[in-house]
């Protein structure tokens, strides 16, 4: 079985909801992300006639509307859109005309709330806690003042992970342009993979180097622009908009988790599918059947999140001895193996590899942040 091969998902259609009650368990059938993110690429896709009605109906969305963030899909809905209308279509294209189409309304109730904030660290931080997305927005500060957005999937589905990135990127980008225009946002940009667009065409858009290739993808923003001041005056306006954080805090959040979710948040504890089944509270054939739906083992579950945990701390200068031993490693000479094995480097290579000893707020290609393209 394939990650989330589509005619696999199909024939688990019966399955939609399943362990929603639960507390813990997020299908890829539930619905539970909003539609924001793709809203530019179904408006030009709508206008082209690239989206038939046929399929409109088969998601149950009423997507002429446009009331994106109030629209509720699920991560199969999700995959099927980017399907048709990107992989179906000219990427370059289809990009731009999606980075276009989105602006800071596109993001509902959440990017009103964000305005509250005095700068745009703590509008970052915000925002990355409360949208509904198949993936999670990480900040992490580094040296000198700088912050980076990672790009942490909640699915394991390597097939999807670059479009998925992408698009979470270049609407982050089209959102933030459309309310500081001429402040340069990004000093650089990571990626997996470039889904077929070429760097120039990435590095116009984006406005700064690409990195490609890349372990996790991240932003890596300005100085200048997540210290800037919001630029809300109005008393009044900025104590509406505070209590429209409030209404964001308060409201019913997903809480539960996806099994990829789970496995990470509990790296430390679970070393083994038994562990696992035990700490969901389910049987080791119940927890088998979840990952089947999904299509994905613990194996390959295990794999991915005990990677990309080595990675970050790794990256965070965490002592390889710390590493092997949180990840459950007998020794150090074992962990080292394993990892050569996940990513293709020696953990010393890959921490030396990130590790440009003048902080994050360095671009990889050695130039000063002040000396890169402006993004507006």
């Amino acid at each position: 079985m394939g990650y989330l091969d589509p005619d696999n998902l199909r024939h688990a259609a019966s399955a939609a909801g399943y362990g929603a009650a639960r507390g813990w368990d997020i299908g890829i059938h539930d619905r539970q992300f909003t539609l924001y993110q793709l809203s530019g690429l179904i408006a030009w896709a709508r206008e082209r006639g690239a989206l038939p009605p046929a399929l409109e109906r088969e998601l149950g969305l009423d997507v002429s509307a446009q009331d994106w963030p109030a629209m509720i899909i699920s991560y199969v809905d999700l995959r099927r859109i980017l399907e048709r209308l990107w992989h179906g279509a000219d990427k370059g294209e289809s990009l731009f005309n999606h980075a276009s189409r989105v602006n800071f309304a596109s993001f509902g109730l959440i990017g009103l709330a964000a305005m509250a904030f005095p700068t745009g660290e703590e509008g970052i931080r915000f925002c990355a806690r409360s949208f509904r997305t198949a993936w999670s927005a990480v900040p992490e500060s580094g040296g000198n003042g700088g912050l980076s957005m990672l790009h942490i999937p909640k699915f394991h589905d390597p097939e999807m992970r670059s479009a998925l990135e992408l698009f979470h990127f270049v609407n982050c980008l089209s959102v933030s342009r459309s309310r500081t225009p001429g402040i340069p946002i990004a000093r650089q940009v990571e990626l997996t993979h470039s889904e077929g667009i070429s760097r120039q065409a990435l590095e116009d858009f984006f406005g700064c180097p690409v990195k490609l290739g890349a372990d996790i993808a991240q932003i890596h923003f300005t100085r200048e622009w997540i210290q800037r001041p919001t630029g809300v005056p109005n008393s009044d306006v900025r104590s509406h908009l505070l209590r429209l954080c409030a209404q964001v805090d308060s409201a019913e959040a997903p809480g539960a988790r996806t099994p990829l979710q789970f496995l990470s948040d509990h790296i430390r504890e679970i070393r083994s599918s038994e562990e696992m089944a035990r700490y969901m509270g389910v049987s080791r054939r119940t927890l088998a059947r979840m990952l089947d739906r999904e299509g994905v083992s613990y194996s390959m579950l295990s794999r991915a999140a005990r990677s990309l945990h080595a990675q970050r701390m790794l990256r965070g200068r965490e002592p390889i001895r710390e590493v092997a031993d949180v990840l459950g490693f007998a020794d150090e000479r074992s962990f080292r193996r394993a990892f050569r094995e996940w990513t293709g480097l020696s953990p010393s290579d890959y921490r030396a590899r990130h590790d440009t000893g003048d902080g994050p707020d360095r671009p990889a290609d050695g130039r000063p942040a002040d000396t890169l393209r402006p993004a507006g």
